[in-house]
């Protein structure tokens, strides 16, 4: 969004007609660990499990704070990051390499 100014808010109504095949949390200034708290507040909403997304196991998790919310060199590992997210069979080294991994989680 814009500089300074609040990020943008949409409804969760909003989140369910569009129906997301690939949900990829990047929670602003978050590490994984506390994102993982945040995803179990998410998972109760109203149709969350209904989503392609939740059903068929491709929510993700990633460092924001080291890897999306700041400019700089790791750009290019974020995009990595989301390579490995949104095509494994491409960049199988690039996917979540389980539940310790640094920079993304796969929800289960």
């Amino acid at each position: 969004g814009p500089k300074h100014k609040p990020s943008a808010q949409i409804d969760w109504q909003e989140v369910l007609d569009a129906r997301p095949e690939i949900i990829v949390l990047a929670l602003c200034g978050y590490h994984i660990d506390r994102a993982r708290r945040d995803y179990e507040l998410l998972r109760r909403f109203t149709g969350f499990d209904s989503i392609a997304a939740a059903a068929n196991r491709q929510v993700y998790i990633v460092n924001a704070s080291a890897y999306f919310a700041r400019p700089g060199p790791r750009i290019v590992d974020s995009l990595e990051i989301l390579a490995g997210i949104l095509h494994p069979s491409e960049f199988p080294e690039f996917i979540s390499r389980g539940p310790d991994d640094p920079r993304v989680f796969r929800v289960d």
